[in-house]
């Protein structure tokens, strides 16, 4: 890490005790964390774990009229067969409140250090790095500025796959850091209305393509009743792709649009309907000034499914879901936490570019059958439960069934058989 930027984090935990020791709070930890997939799908069954033990520690002070000031760190070991060992700094951030620091009913709010960051979607970023993040707060309405750099990630910690040779990396234990890029993003503002551009930067300097991007879209989730609230979100991306001495634009979109319904007097039940369109697709008369028809790139990597998660690339999907917590009113504190859950994906390949050329989409799988130009790709099925068996133990069950659209003149070929999925995960905190 930046040493300037450790500089700061030391100082500030000096100054949370300096400042007042007696209101000085403390507390840490040790988290253990597991998780196994067992794969069965195109050519043959797998079975992979993920194992996780992490010591936190944080500090905590509150401040006048309802401020705070928080230090918080957490190291991990992780193993996994891949990598039986990894060593990492998962979280090192300073956060300070002030309250009232813009007058009545406002709020500012600083983090430092390294943490998440995430767009509104969630789609387009959503990863740890080192930075900074500023949050304006008024009532009902906010700015954040934040700005970050990715390449002190270890690169399995790392989930930035935006140019070719950052594919490349994904897998190779010979890469020490992940891939760097230099990351701002601008919010401004209501949950039901907000306006966020979002950046990218190569820092490579060398490479086989370097690849800049910037985002500009409108999100919200507006409250229409007491139990359902509109989703949305419309983005526009444009960028940089650089091969040698070439520099070619890229222009390609992301949609979403649903709804999520929330009851809790109906046995906590929480839905959901959306539907998410990512395309790359551009008239071919923008080809004239240089301009591509090019895949929607994100920032990071998202899981769209549990059996079949493809690449958010000239994609349309429909996903709906289901749960509730039967027994919310019970007395046992098990019983009331349990949490069945239903939901199901219909995918289909980006449908514009063959409604005009007669060309399907690519969408970046690779038992895609060529002479095919089907648009429906198929369905999964999902199924769990989640459960709070004690106030420091979590269990996840869930199981995930794809059905593809495969054989004849179907989008996969004939390999691709009916792919199946169970991922067990627990936690445990002491």
């Amino acid at each position: 890490m930046n040493p300037r930027k450790s500089m700061f984090l030391i100082v500030a935990g000096l100054m949370l005790v300096a400042g007042n020791a007696v209101a000085l709070e403390g507390d840490f930890g040790v988290s253990l964390d597991s998780a196994s997939v067992l794969d069965s799908g195109v050519v043959d069954t797998t079975a992979a774990s993920v194992y996780q033990a992490a010591l936190w520690g944080q500090l905590f002070q509150t401040t006048a009229r309802g401020g705070s000031l928080d230090l918080t760190a957490q190291g991990s070991y992780r193993y996994t067969a891949e990598r039986p060992y990894i060593f990492d700094l998962d979280l090192l951030r300073f956060t300070g409140l002030f309250s009232a620091a813009l007058g009545d009913g406002t709020a500012v709010e600083l983090k430092a250090g390294r943490f998440n960051f995430s767009d509104a979607t969630k789609l387009i970023l959503n990863q740890t790095m080192d930075g900074v993040q500023l949050s304006l707060l008024f009532s009902g309405f906010q700015v954040r500025l934040s700005g970050a750099y990715s390449g002190f990630l270890l690169n399995p910690s790392s989930n930035i796959r935006i140019s070719a040779d950052d594919q490349l990396e994904a897998n190779d234990n010979s890469v020490f850091f992940g891939p760097r890029r230099l990351v701002a993003h601008v919010l401004l503002g209501s949950a039901g209305f907000a306006l966020q551009a979002l950046a990218q930067f190569d820092m490579r300097g060398t490479g086989s393509e370097i690849i800049n991007t910037q985002y500009l879209g409108i999100v919200g989730t507006p409250r229409l009743s007491p139990s359902l609230y509109l989703d949305y979100d419309l983005t526009g991306s444009y960028g940089q792709s650089t091969v040698g001495s070439t520099t070619t634009n890229l222009i390609s979109a992301l949609a979403g649009f649903g709804f999520r319904f929330y009851a809790e007097q109906l046995a906590a039940s929480r839905a959901h309907v959306k539907v998410t369109y990512a395309t790359g697709f551009t008239p071919v008369v923008l080809l004239l000034n240089n301009f591509s028809v090019e895949d929607f790139r994100p920032i990071t990597q998202s899981t769209i499914g549990l059996a079949f998660s493809p690449r958010l690339a000239n994609l349309l999907y429909l996903d709906v879901g289901y749960s509730l917590r039967p027994f919310f009113r019970h007395p046992s504190s098990i019983l009331s936490n349990i949490q069945p859950l239903v939901g199901a994906r219909v995918f289909f390949r980006d449908p514009v570019p063959y409604l005009i050329t007669g060309t399907p989409a690519d969408i970046l799988v690779n038992d895609l059958n060529p002479s095919s130009a089907a648009l429906y790709l198929g369905t999964e099925i999902e199924a769990g439960i989640l459960a709070r068996i004690f106030s420091d133990l979590g269990l996840s069950v869930r199981g995930g069934v794809f059905l593809p659209s495969a054989g004849g003149s179907n989008a996969f070929t004939s390999n691709r058989g009916v792919g199946f999925v169970l991922k067990i995960e627990a936690s445990a905190a002491m």
